[in-house]
This record gives structure tokens, C-alpha cells and sequence, in this order.
């Protein structure tokens, strides 16, 4: 291929790396429509060795209807992939932000820090009047005395109810012996009432015969007479005998009754005693809870002194000195300045559904003019109740020179949702005519590969240097570079764009 009037000849191969070079910048898109339109002049000269060489009709050039061949560069429709941009705006901000507030309620005596301040790490940055504390820890070791006291006292219970058991089972233990020996002197008036009554039946017997001989005259009355004293005698020991029984069996029953009482003396020391060792439990618990409460006051003494956990800066001073406060009640609000700085943006729900941690962004910082990549690093799982977004959070590159407070814009590549809806295609953005109302013109190579089709798709939007249409198959050859001089049904000599 000569260009005609410039004295360079070049053979295609050379041409087309020429013109890839002028693409990738050596002249830009203007110098490569110039060595196009000198192509093209090229291509239509009548004089060249090449239209000498080859027929007429082949060799001048032309395709169908005797028309010239346009040397265009293509690209190839893609799939969409990857994320659309977010576009959100907040502030620099520490990752950490720290609410510092008393454990205990009280009036705060001092505050020692205020906005903007550098407070370090173990620093005391506002105490409260100790004065309730103290009354507090002055009560708490009163009771622990009287609770200490109450302890020995239900000790000397438990003592003297051991003593009231020791007592109470020697008397049941007399009394089981003095029943026993209620029961031997009943058993030997019961054996002695036998005895009597035996006796009493022989002089009854030995007074009958003796009378029934003294009728016949063979006894004598005196001896009858020793015979009926002898009854009379018997009938008395027997009536001595049975009033001794009647004794001896109620001195048992007494006796029986004596170990019932003494048994009942024994359960009711033994209560006692059990009363007495709770008792001992119970001024344990009390004396134990009082020094608990000791514990606790001494510790709330310590709280009497904020002490800052973390270095940092103070961003908020809530209360101020004379002030009340009350328990988790924030004083100071610290940022930790060892935690990172991290650009807190709040988005909508529609666009909180399609951020994920780990998605890259690109921040911009307006006042330092700069802009530096960061990284979704949170996404809040719920909507704030006062503005209804959804906060997200950026880390940036922490060798930026940015400071808490800066405004900054995120453009963040969401990667989450629904992306990629069906027929949408991906193609650079040069390769549109026109493009408005949802609708853009381009040119396509025909089913012959060499034949320009101008047709008409769906616009969705631009991304970046690229265009999102509908109507077009993933692989469809778009005219991009070379299309102004393009019209419809134009015959083709194309060149395929390289790292699509």
C-alpha cells in the first residue's frame, strides 16, 4: 500500500502495528483519524502496484457496488462484569471512638480536657466529690462489724445448744434406767402377790380341816384359833402384795412417761441446735455480704477518678463541672489515635444492597486535593433511626495525610446484588453515534465480516470509558476507531482492538 503524495510506501502488516501504535498514544485518537483518512485516500488512487497487480475489480479495492473499502478498528461486546459505582460522601473519623463515663453516679468536681485535646493513655480526665463514697464505704464497714458480732453470738447459741442436748439425753438416759427399774419392782410385786396368794390358800385350807376336826373334838381351839390368825395374816400379805403391784405398775407407767419427756427434751435441744447452726449460716451471709459491700465501696472509691484508657483525641466534652452525672453517662467522647482513620459514609437501602466488605473504592479528599484507594471494611446491618442510611465504612491508605474530620467522596465499586442484568453487554464508549432517551446507534459487522450494519440499541448508562447497552450478543464486532466514515452498508476492512 503506497500513500500517495507523502512518498511512504508501507505493506499492511506494518501499517496496522503503525496505526496500533498511534491508538496506544503516540498521537491519539486525532493523528490516527488523520493516517485513516490518508488510508483511505490511499486505498481509492487508481495508480498503485497493488490494483496493477491483482483484476480490475479485486485488486482497485472496491467490494460489492464498486464501493471502496473503509479501514475501521473493532472491538468485541463483553459480558458486564464487575461492580457499578457506589457514589457516597462523609467524613474521617477513628475506627475506635470511645465514650468515657463513671460507674457510679455523683457531682463531677473536675473535667480536665476539651475538644481537640491530646489526652494520653492512663491520664485522670474527670473526678466526681468522693463525699458519698466515703459515707458509703463507712456504712458498708459498720455493717460488716455488726454483721462480724451477730456471727459470734449465733456461735455461743450453737455452743449453748450443744450444752442443752449433752443434758437433755442424760435425762432421757436416767430416766430409760429408772423405767427399767420400775419394771423389776413390778415384776418382783407381781411374783410377790403370787406368793401371798399361795400362802392365803394353804392356811385357808389348813384352817377348813382343822375346823371340820375341831367340830369332832379331835382339834383344839386354841390350835383353830393359830389357824385363823395364820389366815387372817395371809389375807393381809396378799392384800399388802396387790397394793405393791398397783405401785410398782404405776411407778413403770411414770417411769415409761419419764422417757417419752426426756425424749422430747432431746428433740427439742436438738432443734435448737439446728436453729443455733443456721443462725451461725445466716450472720456468715450477712457478715460475707457486708464485706462484699466494704469491697464494693472501696472499688467505687477508685471510680471516684476517670482514668483514660486509650491515647487519643477528645472529639466531644458532654458535661461540665457542678454537673450531675449519672452511671454510663458519657463526660468525654475519645478517638483512639492508635486505631485506624477510616471514612464513615452514609448510603441508601438501595445501595446498601449491593455493598459488601472488601469492595475497593476511590476516595476523594477535596481538601488536600488528593485522591487514595481504600476498602469497604463495614457495613452497618441496620438503618440509623434518625436519617434511615445505612453507614459504611472506608479504610484508606493510613500514609495519606489525612485528619479526623476531613470531608471526602467514595466512588465505591459495589460487588454485591444484581450486577449484571440479563442482555446487558459491555462495549466502549467511542463505538456510539448518538445515544439519549434510552437508545444509541452504532455500527456492526454484518454475517459477511466485512459489510457495516448500522442498528440500534438500548443505553443504560456509562462506566467509565465504557458504554452498558442491551440488543447486542456477547461477541458482536463493534466499529470504533475509523466508524465517522462509516455509513450504512459501507464495505469493511476491519482491525481487531487488542487487550480488550
Amino acid at each position: 500500500m503506497r500513500f500517495q503524495g507523502y512518498g511512504l510506501e508501507v505493506k499492511n502488516l506494518d501499517f496496522w502495528l503503525f496505526v496500533g501504535d498511534l491508538k496506544r498514544g503516540v498521537l491519539g485518537r486525532a493523528g490516527l483519524a488523520i493516517v485513516l483518512c490518508v488510508a483511505l485516500a490511499a486505498c481509492g488512487s487508481s495508480g498503485s502496484d497493488e490494483s496493477k497487480a491483482k483484476g480490475d475489480a479485486a485488486a482497485s479495492g472496491k467490494g460489492k457496488a464498486g464501493a471502496e473499502e473503509v479501514v475501521v478498528e473493532i472491538a468485541r461486546a463483553r459480558a458486564l462484569s464487575g461492580g457499578q459505582e457506589v457514589v457516597a460522601t462523609g467524613a474521617f473519623r477513628r475506627e475506635r471512638e470511645i465514650d468515657l463515663a463513671f460507674r457510679i453516679p455523683g457531682v463531677l468536681r473536675e473535667i480536665n480536657y476539651r475538644e481537640g485535646d491530646i489526652v494520653a493513655q492512663g491520664a485522670i480526665v474527670a473526678t466526681i466529690d468522693p463525699t458519698q463514697v466515703e459515707a458509703q464505704i463507712a456504712q458498708a464497714q459498720a455493717q460488716a462489724t455488726q454483721a462480724s458480732a451477730g456471727v459470734g453470738q449465733a456461735q455461743e447459741q450453737v455452743r449453748s445448744a450443744a450444752a442443752a442436748i449433752s443434758s437433755a439425753q442424760a435425762g432421757q438416759a436416767q430416766a430409760i434406767a429408772s423405767a427399767a427399774q420400775a419394771e423389776a419392782n413390778s415384776g418382783r410385786a407381781q411374783a410377790t402377790l403370787v406368793q401371798a396368794r399361795a400362802d392365803m390358800d394353804n392356811a385357808r385350807r389348813e384352817f377348813q380341816r382343822d375346823q371340820a376336826l375341831a367340830n369332832k373334838g379331835f382339834v383344839s381351839p386354841a390350835r383353830l384359833d393359830a389357824r385363823q390368825t395364820r389366815l387372817d395374816v395371809a389375807n393381809a400379805n396378799v392384800r399388802a402384795a396387790e397394793a405393791g403391784v398397783v405401785a410398782a405398775q404405776q411407778t413403770a407407767i411414770a417411769a415409761r412417761a419419764g422417757i417419752s419427756v426426756a425424749g422430747a427434751g432431746v428433740n427439742q435441744a436438738q432443734a435448737s441446735s439446728g436453729a443455733a447452726i443456721a443462725g451461725v449460716r445466716a450472720a456468715s451471709g450477712r457478715a460475707d455480704a457486708a464485706r462484699a459491700g466494704v469491697n464494693a465501696a472501696a472499688f467505687d472509691r477508685r471510680w471516684a477518678r476517670l482514668v483514660s484508657p486509650a491515647s487519643g483525641v477528645v472529639l466531644t466534652r458532654v458535661a461540665e463541672p457542678g454537673e450531675i452525672t449519672a452511671p454510663g453517662q458519657p463526660v468525654l467522647v475519645l478517638a483512639d489515635e492508635k486505631s485506624p482513620l477510616i471514612l464513615r459514609t452514609p448510603i441508601s437501602d438501595r445501595d446498601v444492597a449491593r455493598v459488601k466488605v472488601g469492595d475497593a473504592a476511590r476516595v476523594t479528599i477535596s481538601s488536600i486535593g488528593s485522591e487514595v484507594s481504600g476498602r469497604v471494611s463495614r457495613v452497618a446491618q441496620r438503618a440509623d433511626p434518625q436519617t434511615g442510611a445505612f453507614d459504611v465504612d472506608i479504610q484508606v491508605d493510613p500514609r495519606a495525610p489525612i485528619k479526623t474530620g476531613f470531608f471526602a467522596e467514595a466512588r465505591i465499586l459495589a460487588t454485591s446484588g444484581d450486577l449484571a442484568p440479563k442482555g446487558q453487554v459491555v462495549i466502549p464508549a467511542e463505538a456510539l453515534i448518538e445515544a439519549r432517551e434510552g437508545a444509541a446507534s452504532l455500527f456492526t459487522l454484518a454475517g459477511d465480516n466485512k459489510t457495516a450494519k448500522r442498528v440500534r440499541v438500548g443505553f443504560v448508562g456509562f462506566r467509565g470509558g465504557e458504554a452498558i447497552v442491551t440488543g447486542l450478543a456477547i461477541g458482536s464486532a463493534i466499529v470504533t476507531a475509523g466508524g465517522a466514515y462509516v455509513t450504512d452498508g459501507s464495505v469493511l476492512l476491519p482491525v481487531e482492538r487488542k487487550n480488550q
